[in-house]
């Protein structure tokens, strides 16, 4: 009886190291790797999102990665549709589920609740209200109205926004209440990654710099000049939103590093909350991948060890 791989999720804060633990793994025991990251789905945003190299993809293959245009929207149910395709192709033990989008992960594992169709009349009306009162006023409104949900999801995300919007007002319930409780759909092992907060702060904004050097805001322009507008879905991701900012004349370019270095500590602080309350199999601090790898493994073994032929 075939057994479905045990997945290996590895989470946590943008800047922690992810990515390098999971390569390692991959060079040392062939364990494909999915990207659980909701900004690198899309095409020609390589830099912003810290795309590994198209050369080092040739040799450590990330499924996920690059799979829509910046113009499409992409959901955490197409996440899961396009997960589960991958899950059922592959013979191997294990499989890496690798990114910082906790919502996703949490819907691959639990899965998702089915919520009523949303009349178009309600996202209509969400989408203007957003589009003339701002993001920060429809914040406000959520967090006097449903402060479960707002307390559960990226208020600077606009798109979780409106869905909060959208399905509280077509239901009368939080969106949160929808989201599956269930027990794990898949056996696996939650590891979140993270290192001292000093620490943190300092490889974010190493790496917000080597970002903004290699050519964020240019390619920014290029997507723009490729056809597709400031308000495509690609474009409401941290980093290049100011980077919009600054060619339309609305922040200064002098600014750019810091306002992109500081939204990304808010995000990584977020992300941070997620996991805190969801209690993962193993929170590691330590910054050497050696003892990374270790813990990893010693855990992973555990936990495959536990299960029966049965299950």
């Amino acid at each position: 009886m075939k057994r479905d791989p045990f997945l290996l999720v590895i989470s946590g804060p943008t800047g922690a190291g992810k990515t390098e633990l999971a390569i390692d793994l991959y060079i040392r025991y062939g364990w494909p790797i999915i990207s659980a990251d909701s900004r690198q789905v899309y095409r020609y945003l390589d830099i912003g999102t810290n795309k590994i190299p198209q050369s080092l993809q040739a040799e450590v293959p990330h499924f996920l990665i690059d799979v829509c245009s910046p113009n499409e929207s992409y959901s955490a149910g197409r996440f899961v549709e396009e997960v589960e395709r991958l899950l059922c192709c592959w013979k191997v033990p294990v499989v890496q589920v690798v990114g910082g989008t906790g919502f996703y992960i949490h819907a691959l594992l639990h899965g998702l609740a089915s919520i009523p169709p949303i009349p178009n009349e309600i996202r209509h009306r969400a989408q203007a209200w957003l589009d003339q009162a701002g993001l920060s006023a429809v914040v406000q409104w959520l967090r006097e109205k449903d402060p479960l949900t707002a307390a559960h999801i990226d208020l600077h995300n606009p798109r979780r926004v409106l869905r909060a919007v959208e399905v509280l007002q077509a239901t009368g319930k939080p969106w949160v209440s929808f989201w599956s409780q269930q027990p794990p759909r898949h056996h696996g092992l939650k590891v979140v990654l993270s290192l001292p907060r000093s620490a943190l702060y300092k490889a974010i904004a190493q790496r917000t710099q080597a970002q903004v050097a290699a050519g964020w805001l240019e390619e920014t322009l290029f997507v723009l000049e490729k056809g597709y507008p400031p308000t495509a879905p690609a474009f409401q991701t941290l980093g290049y939103k100011e980077c919009l900012e600054v060619l339309q004349g609305k922040r200064q370019s002098s600014t750019l590093l810091d306002s992109i270095t500081t939204a990304n500590r808010q995000y990584a602080r977020r992300q941070l909350t997620w996991w805190r309350r969801r209690a993962p199999h193993l929170w590691i601090e330590e910054a050497s991948l050696s003892h990374r790898r270790q813990k990893v493994i010693e855990e992973l073994l555990r936990l495959m060890n536990q299960l029966s032929p049965s299950q």
